[in-house]
């Protein structure tokens, strides 16, 4: 046990170690412009708003983060903490703040410290009479030539990550100068193809467009929905490997599944995730610092998963798989309300940290086609492995390493062992047969019962209890076998039905002839075993091969008597 303890320190020090190496130091710029220069395009009702939440979700990530916003009265009204230092999305606003970034990453580069910078744009887009695309500013525009040579190539960060929420505006443009719709859709997803980007190795970009003339805001949640999604995906629910960070692959695969579920809408969203080439696993997002965070381990009876504000600002979305662990980090509220479609709880900020909610029943609303189109579709296919491996296929993205088992603590990378709230907990009742202990040439069998608890994805721990008696053997006399052992094992890696664990303890080791009694009722005993799981005929079994050794003392010496066998358990 001593060396378990070197080990799991020693793995925590090189860790540590990798961590301090790969710090990054982020920023990130948002826009977001409700308005058009357009007559025949309605302003947007809520780009102000998914600007907000933008900049309160990247600062709670830990990015050091600049909004350019000209809030309309309803957003005002919320008296944001952001809004303060907000500046309006102007032309000279944009190129004043890129300069500040490209001499904060100069600075840093000086150091020694790596940079990244998210640059997040959310509003109109739109083609001239020439049919080039731009997006709309206040008073301005960022055309394909100026976005680039303006915003992206000045930063002089490290990596450089786009984000553009000008799905719906794409989607409300209509034919101008002679252009089919698809032609104008053509232009605008040429701003950031994968085409445009190869030419810029340390730039990536992830958007989403529409595929005609309908809208994607959403009254409901008060924001748009790509953006909803994408900020929900950053906030934790992607980060399908439980490591802290959010690549592209787990950001472009939950997305893709949040969004694949919506069906009766005119206008269907469709994402593109392209990853810098030079860093295909470059994260979008680091390790969190520190702060509000709702914990959802594997085995919580809810899959999908709301969180609001007092204000009904609705914060994050995500749908789990029945054995998915997810930790979301939200930005700070007094009050949060979790909801279900059938259940919700109010949590204040002091109670968000105590566990998992309990939930109360609620009562369900309908409101109409599209409402409930989306209500029903959005988030309706969780993000497993099984989707994500698929997407990463397709999508020809480079896979993050999901045998990643631990999450990390909140601040940092290391593993960490606390609990939080409610594991999964599986009963396994069995039956072991085993080659008899000191040597006796029969078999020792008998019952077993174990509890295994979920400490990670992969990852169990529990306890384990087995009693075994032999035939009888040699005038007469039966071997007793009986041990109580702590476990730590690893199942279902890399989606494979193995498992692997080892174990130790106490045991008792008694010999009965008769009226004959004699034994050692403090030997120390281990346990290994290796085997598989299954569904036969509606079953859950459990099937592996074991290793046991027991320290026994004979003839006033100790050793370590072997034993090998095998144990078939049912599991509950």
């Amino acid at each position: 046990m001593k060396k378990l303890g070197l080990l799991f320190g020693a793995f925590a020090l090189l860790s540590g170690s990798s961590a301090s190496a790969e710090e990054v130091v982020r920023r990130a710029l948002v826009i977001a412009h409700n308005g058009s220069d357009d007559p025949s395009l309605p302003d947007l009702r809520f780009a102000d708003d998914d600007g907000v939440l933008w900049a309160e979700t990247l600062q709670r990530l830990g990015v050091e983060t600049t909004l350019l916003v000209d809030p309309d009265e309803a957003t005002r009204a919320g008296s944001r903490p952001v809004l303060a230092g907000a500046r309006p999305p102007t032309p000279d606003e944009v190129k004043r703040e890129v300069a500040r970034l490209r001499a904060a990453s100069l600075a840093d580069d000086e150091l020694g410290r790596q940079t990244d910078v998210l640059v997040i744009y959310v509003g109109h887009g739109n083609t001239d009479e020439a049919g080039r695309a731009y997006f709309t500013l206040a008073g301005g525009r960022l055309d394909k030539a100026t976005l680039y040579s303006d915003v992206v190539d000045p930063l002089a960060a490290d990596f450089t990550h786009v984000i553009v929420d000008a799905c719906r505006a794409s989607g409300v443009v209509g034919s101008r100068g002679g252009q089919t719709d698809a032609a104008v859709l053509a232009e605008l997803r040429g701003m950031l193809a994968r085409e445009q980007l190869a030419t810029r190795p340390t730039v990536g970009a992830v958007f989403a467009e529409s595929d005609d003339g309908e809208t994607h805001e959403w009254s409901r949640i008060r924001a748009g929905v790509f953006s909803h999604v994408a900020r929900s995906g950053l906030m934790g629910a992607a980060d399908i490997n439980g490591d802290g960070r959010v690549e592209y692959s787990e950001l472009g695969a939950f997305v893709s599944a949040s969004l694949k579920g919506v069906k009766g809408l005119p206008a269907r969203l469709t994402l593109h995730a392209f990853a810098p080439t030079r860093e295909p696993r470059r994260p979008l997002v680091g390790p969190a610092p520190r702060g509000p965070s709702l914990t959802l381990p594997s085995g919580f009876e809810h899959s999908r998963i709301s969180v609001e504000d007092a204000d009904g600002r609705r914060l994050a979305d995500v749908r789990r798989s029945e054995d998915q662990y997810v930790l979301l980090r939200l930005p700070e509220r007094d009050v949060y309300w979790v909801r279900t479609p059938t259940a919700e709880a109010r949590i204040t900020l002091a109670e968000l940290s105590t566990g998992v909610p309990r939930m109360a029943s609620r009562e369900m609303q309908e409101r109409g086609p599209a409402e409930e189109a989306l209500r029903r579709g959005l988030f309706a296919v969780p993000l497993d492995k099984h989707y994500y491996e698929q997407y990463v296929a397709a999508a020809g993205l480079v896979p993050v390493d999901l045998a990643r088992a631990f999450p990390p603590a909140e601040g940092g990378t290391l593993p960490h062992l606390m609990l939080r709230g409610p594991q999964t907990r599986q009963w396994d009742w069995g039956l072991t047969a085993l080659r008899a202990p000191l040597g006796l040439s029969t078999i020792a069998a008998g019952p077993s019962v174990a509890l295994r608890m979920e400490l990670r994805p992969f990852l169990y721990y529990g306890v384990r209890g087995t009693y075994a008696l032999t035939a009888e053997a040699l005038d007469g006399l039966r071997l007793h076998r009986a041990t109580v052992q702590g476990l730590v094992g690893t199942e279902g890696l890399y989606r494979t039905p193995l498992f692997l664990e080892a174990g130790a303890g106490l045991g008792l080791l008694a010999l009965t002839k008769d009226s004959l009694r004699m034994g050692d009722s403090t030997l120390l005993t281990t346990h290994a075993a290796a085997g598989v799981t299954g569904t036969l005929a509606g079953l859950k079994l459990r099937l592996g091969a074991t290793l046991s050794a027991d320290l026994v003392t004979l003839d006033g010496n100790n050793h370590w008597d072997p034993s090998y066998g095998v144990e078939l358990a049912l599991r509950r």
